[in-house]
């Protein structure tokens, strides 16, 4: 069977100029299905866009909760003791003593209630050790610059900081 291209041409012709019987319903048929088919897909994209900008909202907002738990934990391992029973400069002290920072530490002078610190050529491991040291008896970081300095295969450190107690903050 050969489709003959000016026979079809003719009666696509005849059925758009109205001419044919029942073509102004078919154009009207065509028409509609063409409508609702641009109508399903606009809606489906809508639809589509709406739910991944959803997936994303829930996303932020279980990460969010996550911190937010993580946050009340850390408030719930603070000690009860009273703040005034640690003593920045000899608590630090202790620490560095034991660390055998020596005369690595360049300054241990008061900021007010707090310490301004200023220690060069520490290891990762000594710095997170020194975190972690003074957090277990109770000093925190309030302020921290942190200086990375290259030294052969390692990097060393250069830390200036100010340390205080646990609560407090911007007091002084």
């Amino acid at each position: 069977m050969a489709i003959n291209f000016d026979v079809f041409a003719n009666n696509a012709r005849s059925v758009l100029r109205g001419e044919a019987v029942g073509s102004v319903r078919f154009l009207v048929l065509a028409l509609l299905a063409l409508g609702v088919w641009v109508a399903a897909s606009w809606v489906g994209d809508w639809a589509n866009g709406a739910s991944s900008s959803l997936s994303a909202q829930e996303g932020r907002y279980r990460t969010l909760s996550m911190l937010a738990a993580e946050y009340k934990a850390l408030g719930a391992g603070r000690t009860s003791a009273p703040a005034e029973a640690v003593d920045i400069p000899t608590v630090f002290t202790q620490v560095s003593e034991r660390m055998e920072l020596g005369s690595r530490v360049n300054r241990l002078s008061p900021e007010g209630r707090n310490q301004s610190i200023v220690i060069n050529r520490l290891y990762a491991e000594e710095l997170e050790e020194l975190i972690r040291e003074l957090a277990a008896r109770g000093v925190r970081f309030l302020s921290a610059e942190l200086r990375a300095l290259p030294s052969g295969e390692e990097r060393l450190f250069s830390l200036s900081a100010i340390i205080g107690r646990i609560g407090e903050g911007a007091e002084r």
